[in-house]
């Protein structure tokens, strides 16, 4: 027995309508999650810069690498008062890896961070505006370059 034309376009109606509505609901879920993504960056960015600027006091110059303040901090609590560093920085904004604490010393926006142990500059190694990373972002950060932060 033939089924009717009008039930079988029912229900490629409703299956469109669900994948429609789950992708939606991802792309909803993303971007009420760039903000956080935002802070927990910048957060990290101003931390490390801090504690760069305290190593560079208590010893007189910047540390050769973001694993060199790993080992500083891990030497004894006479450190630790003044340096409070858990782990190297990361940055949650590259799709390459939403974990990214890879240290470069080039700015070439392959994402994670960029460092210079002469200068003791420590960037988020993205090069371009954030539009150009987040297609669906809208924020007031919408054009900055998070290079620049």
């Amino acid at each position: 027995m033939k089924r009717p034309m009008s039930r079988v376009v029912f229900w490629v109606v409703v299956i469109i309508m669900l994948v429609v509505g789950a992708g939606l609901k991802i792309v909803h879920n993303k971007v009420r999650s760039y903000p956080l993504i935002l802070r927990s960056t910048i957060r990290n960015l101003r931390f490390s810069r801090e504690s760069i600027r305290l190593f560079f006091e208590q010893t007189g110059r910047f540390p050769e690498s973001l694993q060199e303040m790993n080992e500083y901090a891990k030497k004894g609590k006479k450190y630790r008062d003044k340096i409070d560093w858990r782990s190297s920085p990361k940055e949650f904004i590259s799709s390459k890896n939403p974990l990214n604490s890879s240290e470069r010393g080039v700015l070439d926006d392959t994402g994670g961070l960029y460092y210079n142990p002469k200068t003791g500059v420590l960037k988020v190694n993205l090069t371009k505006p954030l539009k150009s990373y987040w297609r669906f972002y809208s924020g007031e950060r919408r054009d900055e370059v998070p290079a620049d932060w």
